[in-house]
């Protein structure tokens, strides 16, 4: 019966607080103002339900200060468990509300029997039924059971229940129409107030339209429906799509009016007296120290530690804290009693803080409400220090740093001001680190085949490092042990446990769980599966008919997790006993899941986290993230014993008888450090910054710029996914965001990363010219000159936007404006020898070869380095090998250790059909650079072409193995797609690149140049297509989906594509040629 319950005393107690009432129900007729309401027929038949509410009718009204709830409730009751429900139970509270029965009948027969007319009275008790919660109500319950019920009978009730609190001003609000719960055979809901109270109405949930009605100088809402079914929740969503149905009624305009109503009270309750035992303690905690944190931390201690908590919610107490005078007399109350007593502590001390209405159970949605004071059933503080928010709830225990404290997951919050007060967000930060952090050991160095020693450690941080904690410290030593060992016995199995200990770091917060023992590992199939390393799982997101199914998914956020697993071995195992060794980083579902095995030294270590990186997922996702998490889920990592595994003499042995202090200074550090390229080391200063200050933006931008220093663009990008860019306030950190989204191919949150940029800080000259690249790689062609040109007028000697300008007038058709941007440079930067290899692209470009080679002569003239011997020899015609063969060699009489001299050289022999000298050069160059995976393609490419394909396919593997990242993924895989080589190799290479950058453009250009190459055309045409769509103006996308179309027969759409391209990129067609690629 606790469904039926629980919807009247939803349809009973929906408003709150202050009318003088009577202890004992009053026995009258329903008011005037009611609509009386017929009950529907009853059913033909029976279901096998005990009970069918046949009528639930909600009449309120509303006057200013004053609200009246009438409701009358008919169920029929069908079983013997149903009589059940005859046991009635009516709360209400003396001090705040006014009970009026109107009536109890009892339907049999047609016939109804007036239960209170035969003399049954009510009985009126006081039971505190959360007393064991902390918790005085004072409400009293009237409860009485009809005499004589039966099976079949329709036992229907009415009542009002009047409430008015002073406390409110004349404020109203309520809440109708929640049937969610039950099935309903009639519902109806009338609600009607003066028409010069200011209500507003909202609707939520499958019912008709509502809409105030006047008349009379009243205003009413008036709602019937029949055959209403439970709202069934889509599976697995946030708690703001488990709201259901349900009508909204205020008359509070804003939040602003929620925040004026209540600030005051907290104003008069939050003062510290001249004098008294709280004056002392605070003197006290003044003297200690003058540190703004440390004097928040011991205000904090004082409230958590010495007041102890009890919620009172008799007379006033529902909306008005006590005075912290009081409750310091008195050492206990409310979360309303403990943050007055914190917010008077701390503007003592010169603290600024503000009390936060919240609800802690059911927070995510409120911003989508009507502002009412009911919908919070919490309050905390937020202070402010040194521009940093602080969240302290006084009703918690153990926060003894503030450093360490975490946003509540509360989903909304209203700071209480008296004016302009408006909901903020409250959602936790991603952890920095484990919550749940567990290290195990094992030392097998004896042998397999005998017990291992056993170390395990659990560090717990957050709350479950205070709920372990507590609940440790409340044990006896005895029955401490036992659960400590039977903690360890559910997380290893088959264990022999010595000794267990748990200790706290005050220092850290965190608990320690230390096991030491033996264990033995189960070899029994020649492998040993890892412990707590899987990743994945049998996931389920479907969803029931009749529910929002494109409602998101909630993740179970903040959450961290990491296991690291080390197994000490006898000597004979190398990183090939590793079965499935291949590194997992991906997320799925909100999801970060990331794997790492090793095994060296006769060590195997295995490292896996699982961390929630969002609150929510998208649905659109869903099946996608069921499938990848299914796939995840069969790859557990096991490790394997050698083939020739030989027993220790331990083994036989057995066998034969049938063991920094400031977040600023570790910035400083880390500048220092990256200074000297120690780009991880400076990593670990600036993560000790982040966790003294987790919204230090120098930090991050420095460790955002540590990654990019060390030209580790993957780790940015994951890093980057960290920081919120909207709420960004440090003009570089969003510009080098920027940079990062760029190097990815990831033009749109480039373009909005410089956006924010430069609304922080306009007229960065860098970062408009980065703007600029990013909106011509989106096709945002006036917007890119536009950069361009006020990036100029800052700088005008910059040879890459006017490359850029003349790249969009290139696009456009332009030949002229194009042609000018070529002069430009050469007027405006006569002397600069790079300026005139541009011009001479440029030139190229437009289709004045001679005059490009006019220029680059010139610039070989003013500076002859390498970027313009290069750059000549590309743009010589393929067809003059000696004179591309000249200029690479005096390239490298320059820079004898430039690869990209050496590289050009190779691409030369390769062009002269010399594949063995290009083998040779590739292999000096990987003398100077042993782990590039382009060389190692590029050899093995040359490799296939003298038919030495054993070298080729070691080359092709090692090139892989080192191509860490889509970057260097997307580039071998293009690279055999040019040569025509290893298609199938290059097919999976380009797939492993996108699934770290599966929005990459240059990715998808690749993947479907491959299989152009393989002949799969319609897959080609349709990745080409998904290129296109994320960079219009790719001329080799264009070109490829061409090449397709035309061996498909479609010659009207290969000519559009031809002339797109050819537009874009006169010299494409030509270079596809170089391929062996013709239309």
């Amino acid at each position: 019966m606790r469904s039926l319950k629980t919807f009247v005393l939803a349809t009973t107690m929906l408003s709150g607080a202050a009318l003088a009432g009577a202890d004992k129900p009053v026995i009258a007729p329903a008011p005037a103002w009611v609509k009386p309401l017929a009950l529907p027929p009853l059913p033909d038949k029976p279901d096998e339900a005990p009970l069918r509410v046949l009528l639930a009718d909600q009449q309120s009204l509303l006057e200013a200060g004053r609200v009246s709830n009438y409701v009358d409730i008919a169920m029929q009751l069908q079983t013997p468990q149903g009589l059940a429900a005859g046991n009635m139970s009516i709360p209400w509270n003396p001090d705040t509300d006014e009970l009026t029965v109107h009536k109890l009948l009892i339907h049999r027969d047609g016939k109804a029997i007036d239960v209170l007319a035969g003399g049954q009275t009510f009985t009126v008790v006081r039971r505190e039924p959360n007393l064991e919660s902390a918790t005085l109500d004072g409400v009293l319950t009237a409860t009485i059971q009809p005499e004589g019920l039966q099976v079949g009978d329709v036992l229907e009730y009415a009542m009002t229940i009047t409430t008015s609190d002073p406390v409110l001003k004349g404020h109203v609000e309520q809440i109708g129409g929640a049937w969610n719960i039950l099935p309903f055979a009639r519902t109806h809901l009338n609600v009607q107030w003066p028409g010069t109270l200011p209500v507003t109405v909202r609707q939520n949930g499958a019912m008709p339209p509502v809409k105030p009605v006047k008349a009379g100088g009243m205003s009413r809402v008036e709602l019937s429906m029949d055959n209403v079914q439970p709202v069934l929740a889509p599976a697995s969503a946030p708690a703001r799509y488990s709201t259901g149905r349900v009508v909204e009624f205020s008359d509070f305009k804003s939040w602003a009016d929620v925040g004026a109503l209540l600030a005051p009270l907290y104003d008069v309750a939050a003062k510290v007296p001249a004098e008294g035992a709280l004056r002392t303690e605070l003197e006290k905690i003044k003297a200690a120290s003058t540190d703004p944190v440390k004097r928040t931390e011991a205000a904090l201690a004082l409230v958590q530690d010495r007041v102890r908590y009890v919620a009172l919610l008799m007379g006033a107490g529902g909306l008005t804290p006590a005075k912290a005078e009081e409750t310091w007399a008195r050492r206990y109350g409310d979360c309303k009693a403990k943050t007055a007593l914190l917010l008077a502590l701390l503007h003592e001390l010169g603290i600024e803080a503000e009390p936060v209405a919240a609800n802690g159970f059911s927070g995510d949605g409120i911003d989508q409400r009507l502002p009412m004071i009911g919908l919070f059933n919490h309050v905390l503080v937020r202070a402010h220090i040194n521009g940093r928010a602080y969240w302290l709830d006084g009703t918690r225990t153990g926060d003894t740093s503030l450093a360490r404290l975490r946003i509540p997951d509360f989903g909304w919050g209203l700071p209480l001001f008296a004016q302009n007060a408006a909901l903020v967000r409250m959602l936790p930060e991603l952890l920095a680190e484990p919550d749940d952090d567990f290290a195990v050991d094992f030392d097998l160095r004896s042998g397999v085949s005998l017990p291992a020693i056993v170390k395990a450690t659990v560090t717990l941080r957050g709350d479950d490092a205070l709920g372990m904690r507590l609940g440790l410290a409340n044990m006896t030593a005895d029955a401490r042990d036992k659960a400590l060992r039977d903690y360890f016995k559910r997380r290893l199995d088959d264990l022999e446990i010595a000794k267990v200990s748990a200790s706290f770091d005050a220092g850290t917060g965190s608990e320690m769980l230390s096991m030491e023992g033996k264990a033995r590992m189960d070899w029994s199939d020649g492998q040993y599966w890892t412990d707590a390393t899987w990743v994945g799982y049998e996931a389920d997101f479907s969803r029931a008919a009749g529910t929002d199914t494109q409602a998101p998914f909630a993740v179970g956020y903040p959450s961290f997790d990491r296991t690291v697993e080390t197994i000490q071995l006898p000597p004979g195992f190398s990183e090939q006993n590793i079965f499935r060794k291949e590194p997992i980083n991906e997320t799925v579902a909100g999801l970060e899941y990331r794997r790492t095995s090793s095994l060296k030294d006769d060590v195997f270590r295995i490292e896996r986290t699982i961390r929630a990186v969002a609150p929510e997922f998208a649905a659109k996702d869903a099946a996608a993230a069921q499938k990848r998490l299914k796939e995840l889920g069969d790859l557990p990592v096991s490790l394997r014993k050698p083939d020739n595994y030989q027993m220790t003499s331990a083994e036989i042995d057995e066998e034969l008888k049938t063991t920094p202090a400031t977040a600023e200074g570790f910035i400083q550090r880390a500048g220092i450090l990256m200074q000297k390229n120690r780009f991880a080391e400076a990593r670990t200063a600036l993560e000790g910054a982040v966790k003294l200050e987790p919204d230090n933006e120098n930090a991050k931008f420095g460790m955002l710029g540590s990654y990019v220093g060390a030209q580790d663009m993957d780790g940015a990008s994951k890093y980057l996914a960290t920081i919120d860019l909207a709420k960004v306030k440090h003009p570089d950190l969003a510009g080098l965001a920027g940079i990062v989204f760029l190097a990815h191919g990831d033009f749109k949150n480039a373009l909005a990363a410089y956006n924010r940029s430069l609304e922080l800080k306009p007229e960065q000259q860098q970062i408009l010219s980065a703007r600029a690249q990013a909106n011509y790689s989106l096709g945002n062609r006036e917007a890119a000159l536009a950069d361009a040109a006020a990036s100029l007028k800052i700088d005008p000697k910059q040879s890459d936007m006017r490359l850029l300008r003349a790249q969009v007038f290139k696009a456009q058709g332009m030949k002229k404006e194009g042609v000018a941007e070529a002069d430009a440079l050469i007027r405006d930067i006569s002397d600069d020898s790079y300026a005139h290899v541009v011009a001479a692209k440029v030139l190229d470009a437009f289709g004045e070869r001679e005059r490009a080679l006019v220029e680059i002569d010139k610039a070989i003239t003013i500076k002859a380095d390498v970027t313009a011997y290069l750059n000549r020899a590309d743009l010589r015609p393929k067809s003059d090998l000696a004179g591309r063969e000249a200029d690479i060699q005096a390239a490298i009489k320059q820079e004898p250790e430039l690869p990209d001299a050496h590289l050009a050289m190779a691409n030369l022999q390769f062009d002269k059909g010399d594949f063995r000298g290009a083998v040779e050069s590739y292999t000096k160059m990987m003398a100077k650079s042993p782990n590039n995976p382009e060389l190692f393609t590029a050899r093995g490419i040359a490799y296939t072409k003298i038919g030495d394909q054993t070298h080729a396919d070691e080359d092709f593997a090692a090139g892989w193995k080192g191509a860490v990242g889509s970057g260097w993924l997307n580039n071998i895989c293009y690279a055999k797609a040019k040569a025509d080589v290893a298609l199938n190799r290059a097919l999976e290479e380009c797939e492993a690149a996108l699934k770290e950058q599966p929005d990459s453009a240059a990715i998808l250009d690749s993947k479907a140049f491959v299989l152009l190459r393989l002949g799969r055309l319609d897959e080609a045409i349709s990745v080409y297509d998904g290129a296109l769509a994320r960079a219009p103006e790719m001329a080799v996308s264009l070109f490829g989906r061409a090449i397709a179309w035309s061996r498909k027969g479609d010659r009207q759409r290969a000519q559009t594509d031809l002339a797109a391209a050819l537009k874009l990129d006169p010299n494409v067609q030509v270079r596809f040629e170089g391929y062996g690629v013709k239309m």
